[in-house]
């Protein structure tokens, strides 16, 4: 019997891995964070009905639970936070926090959290954002502060939502957590700009290597599958110039993430083992070297943006909040938040 050569053994494994590939809640970051001095990182949010987001406040000492009923965590918020929530509940999808921190949960079917020791307080992976953004003022701080943390799937919207965790900083470091097999696995280090959905990172990673610009052949997929949105992103983002002030590094980044934006009504063509090819809902990109978070909902015409320097994030000061997907908004509606 003939044997595959190295090469194409770990090709038929990809194909393999590719093919299995499955998708229900489609999103994708990108972190510019070496293309100038501004920190930036963009995202979309890919669903098959709207998520119903609201722009909320968190002043310091604002008390939360893990929601997870009996023996949750719960806490305060140390730095004061704007995060975008979901389904009119308390989970936190997306959102920066006023020490520059920024949190973004994603949709992965492989999710496998840990067992869970019942004696110790849990929350929900819909409060892990929320969590991280009240607590830490850095990624290093929040890889050490979470890696006891006893995060467990619970319901959302009457669903069960696998999650993992991308989160930057002003300095440009970076992570994405995943648990796969019941193992918190890290992604540590500024190289680790983008994340999409299925597969597991390691798999995207390899992946990528099988592209022009990374070391493979292949050109540029076009399709709304997630391995191919993570191609494209790296891809673009690879090449984005650099940007001298605060709005090119804006530009630069929505240039780079409206690529991989999934119109409504598109099809996949990858032939990979898809549910669908969800819309992308709305866009957002946190500036975390300026604190102004920018708001985009694809069914709206304006970029909106809320300046978290002159929010009151003192204690004692009210949550105040906003719907951004009002057609009528328009710019810097800080002044438009309201309790």
């Amino acid at each position: 019997m003939k044997l595959l050569s190295k090469g194409l053994l770990q090709s038929s494994l990809m194909a393999i891995l590719v093919m299995n590939t499955t998708i229900s809640y489609s999103c994708t970051t990108v972190f510019s964070n070496d293309k100038g001095s501004n920190k930036v990182v963009a995202r979309t949010v890919d669903l098959y009905i709207s998520d119903t987001p609201l722009l909320v406040t968190n002043p310091r000492g604002s008390q939360h639970n893990g929601e997870t009923g009996k023996n949750s965590l719960t806490w305060n918020t140390r730095f004061g936070n704007l995060v975008v929530t979901a389904f009119h509940t308390s989970t936190a999808t997306d959102g920066i926090n006023e020490k520059g921190l920024a949190v973004h949960l994603l949709y992965l079917s492989g999710t496998e959290y840990p067992n869970i020791d019942k004696t110790k307080p849990k929350i929900s992976n819909g409060m892990w954002a929320q969590y991280v953004l009240d607590h830490y003022a850095t990624v290093n701080e929040a890889l050490e502060g979470i890696k006891d943390l006893q995060v467990i799937a619970t319901k959302i919207n009457n669903k069960t939502w696998p999650l993992h965790l991308a989160l930057e900083d002003r300095s440009g470091d970076s992570a994405i957590i995943e648990f796969i097999k019941g193992k918190m696995k890290i992604y540590h280090g500024s190289q680790y700009q983008v994340m999409t959905n299925e597969p597991a990172y390691n798999i995207q990673l390899s992946n990528l290597k099988r592209y022009q610009g990374f070391g493979g052949k292949l050109p540029l997929p076009g399709d709304p599958d997630p391995l191919s949105r993570f191609v494209r992103a790296a891809a673009y983002l690879k090449t984005s110039p650099s940007s001298n002030n605060n709005l090119e590094a804006i530009a630069n980044v929505l240039s780079v993430i409206r690529t991989t934006m999934t119109p409504f009504g598109a099809v996949d063509t990858s032939g990979n083992k898809t549910e669908d090819a969800w819309a992308t809902r709305w866009v957002s990109v946190a500036d975390i070297t300026n604190n102004i978070y920018y708001f985009n909902s694809t069914t709206a015409p304006n970029i909106i943006w809320i300046d978290l320097n002159k929010i009151n994030f003192n204690e004692g000061a009210p949550l105040l909040s906003i719907d951004p997907t009002k057609i009528n908004l328009q710019g810097d509606v800080t002044s438009k938040l309201v309790p």
